[in-house]
């Protein structure tokens, strides 16, 4: 019964989608524009209903359910039995259906946009949504009922029975699904040629939200990455983690570009262009996920007819998109104020480089996909690549952040350019250093360089504005300085966890001690413990300096009954400058294999990104 009230509430969302397409071609009739907006509100309502009916099924264990059946089992705790109904293909697509209808329908309240502009933009999207939600019915229904009776399901993937990878796919989702509506309303605008000071207000608060609520996502899933895989670092450079960040990237310099769009109207056709790149990468990420040819833990399908689906759905949306933009998008004959060093050439230099480096790691997540279509020869493109590719090619544009907002639109001046030199000196001395007297390295060097200089040149550009325009509209002035220095601790936390971590392998016995670095570990006891839907092996270790307890630590192993899968847990003891991670290993004639890592300031990493989240949700806030 729930299964058919799920999926009478998918078909409804898409009749009523059908109506609005209807409705809108027939406005010259009172009664279709009612028709067209209340088509809009039960759209939404009938995929909540939907979607509402999908997790009531995951939480009773309705196993007459083949979606259900295929992910969950009576034994998970209510937050996996919850998290289970995006943790699968059908039932993240329903999501991603939900997230669109959502977008759609908050945006029909909008009231400083151009109706028509508007009603245009929410057709889009209706369109849109009507491709997928048919996607969904005919190839990904979260609601088959199963041919047999069963009493039990097959379980949910224990790796992602996690806290944080039940927020992870939502907050993901709200990015880069989101960018359908930033598509949407850059075609609208085009179409009618009503680029304006509203549209380029509205857009820039619907972007910044996306863009924030994707950094947030993919910042959660490194950071499960990061305590749940073991293998102590947070960015494996996966192609599923290569998908998210390119629109990611995409996005940022879409950021840029509104923010300057009022000063240069010449820029309003770079931004509909960045605007179709954003939603084309999401969705064939979308494509590269679930048709079967990348292998990921993160990967939902593995079903090729899905994916040439999804392909055909790129290719029509991204074809339309970019026909349209190339035959209506209007010649301006306003030249950029491009000068040697002003705002708009740091921020044209930044988006050039930000889009080189998108087309980079699309390259190299692509190129063995190419490689085995054409040799039947697999191969892999891994860390390597994108270190010696991607980031070099950012640093440029890292840099830039420390001067841009700083610099005028309209001359060649930096205001107190002594005072940026003698921080740029400052801080070159520092590193130079702390490179000293620590372990040299290139990278280590570059990255710390490049972090200080962009934290104290962003706080150097604080003070100067709160000293011309005072501490009353701190945030309104200084509000995209915040992200920026949310980039350079980010950026700091990058290169000290990458460069300057250690790796111990240590063999140790029972109660006994071992010497690592300027602490010891000490292994207090081994159980085996048993949890609701798990065996749980779990080490107690005991983490020493100077013949002091600084923290105990629970590594652990996990059997789980009914997928037959063993899962790593480490034990992490945190501390202001750096963290100890511990995994377990296996047992050898009584000894326990204990690798410990140390990983020296990773938590600026997270800190980093909830700045600049932060600072996305102020930018929204100022709305000007």
């Amino acid at each position: 019964m729930i299964s058919l009230i799920g999926f009478i509430g998918l078909l409804f969302s898409c009749i009523f989608s059908v109506s609005i397409v209807i409705s809108f071609f027939n406005q010259n009739k009172k009664v279709y524009e009612k028709i067209f907006y209340y088509s809009v509100y039960l759209s939404a309502i009938s995929i909540l209903v939907s979607f509402l009916a999908l997790i009531l099924a995951f939480i009773n264990s309705d196993f007459s359910n083949y979606t259900v059946f295929q992910n969950s089992h009576s034994s998970k705790p209510l937050l996996y039995k919850i998290a289970g109904t995006w943790g699968n293909h059908e039932g993240s697509m329903l999501l991603w259906l939900v997230i669109m209808l959502i977008y759609n329908c908050v945006f029909s309240f909008n009231k400083t946009l151009d109706i028509s502009l508007k009603k245009l933009t929410i057709l889009f999207q209706s369109s849109i949504y009507i491709c997928f939600a048919l996607f969904v019915i005919f190839t990904s229904n979260p609601f088959l009922v199963n041919s047999i009776l069963v009493n039990e399901g097959l379980g949910l993937n224990p790796i992602l029975q996690d806290p944080a990878l039940a927020i992870h796919p939502p907050l993901l989702y709200l990015g880069y699904v989101g960018f359908s509506l930033i598509l949407c309303l850059s075609l609208s605008g085009t179409l009618l040629n009503k680029i304006d000071k509203e549209w380029i207000l509205t857009t820039k608060n619907w972007t910044l939200f996306c863009w924030s609520m994707l950094t947030g996502g993919i910042a959660l899933g490194s950071y499960w990455a990061y305590y749940e895989l073991g293998w102590g670092g947070w960015w494996f450079w996966d192609p599923v983690e290569n998908v998210s960040l390119m629109p990611w990237i995409a996005g940022l310099a879409l950021v840029h570009s509104l923010m300057m769009a009022k000063n240069e109207p010449l820029l309003k056709r770079w931004i509909v262009f960045l605007s179709i790149l954003c939603f084309s990468l999401s969705i064939f990420g979308t494509f590269l996920v679930r048709s079967g040819i990348l292998t990921s833990v993160h990967s939902f399908a593995s079903d090729s007819s899905r994916g040439i689906f999804i392909l055909i759905l790129f290719l029509i949306i991204t074809g339309f998109s970019f026909i349209l933009f190339i035959f209506k998008s209007n010649e301006s004959n306003t030249k950029l104020n491009l000068l040697f060093i002003n705002k708009t050439s740091a921020l044209v230099i930044n988006n050039i480089v930000m889009i080189i480096a998108c087309l980079t790691i699309l390259l190299g997540t692509i190129y063995p996909i190419i490689i085995e279509v054409v040799s039947n020869k697999r191969i892999s493109v891994g860390a390597p690549y994108f270190n010696s590719t991607a980031l070099p090619i950012l640093l440029p544009g890292f840099l830039l952040m420390s001067i841009a907002p700083a610099l005028s639109w309209q001359n060649n001046k930096l205001p107190k350019f002594k005072y940026y030199l003698i921080t740029f000196i400052s801080m070159s001395t520092l590193t130079v250093i702390i490179s000293w007297f620590s372990f040299f390295s290139i990278w280590g060097f570059i990255g710390l360089l490049l972090s200080f200089i962009i934290i104290a040149g962003s706080v150097l550009t604080i003070y100067i504005n709160s000293t011309k325009f005072g501490y009353q509209n701190f945030l309104n002035y200084n509000n995209a300085l915040i992200a920026h220095i949310g980039v350079g601790i980010m950026i700091l936390g990058i290169t000290c966890s990458s460069v300057f971590k250690s790796e111990y392998s240590l063999s140790i016995l029972k109660n006994e001690e071992i010497k690592f670095d300027k602490y010891s570990v000490e292994l207090i006891d081994i159980k085996i413990l048993e949890r609701d839907n798990f065996q749980e092996l779990k080490a107690f270790l005991q983490i020493n300096k100077d013949k002091k307890v600084m923290s105990l630590v629970n590594p652990s192993k996990r059997y789980y009954h009914v997928s037959k899968i063993i899962t790593t847990e480490v034990g992490i003891y945190r501390n202001w400058f750096q963290d100890f991670y511990t995994v377990l290993g296996s047992e050898n004639n009584k000894k326990w294999d204990i690798k410990i890592y140390t990983n020296p300031l990773v938590n600026l990493i997270w800190f980093g990104v909830l700045l600049m989240v932060f600072s996305g949700f102020v930018g929204i806030l100022k709305n000007e």
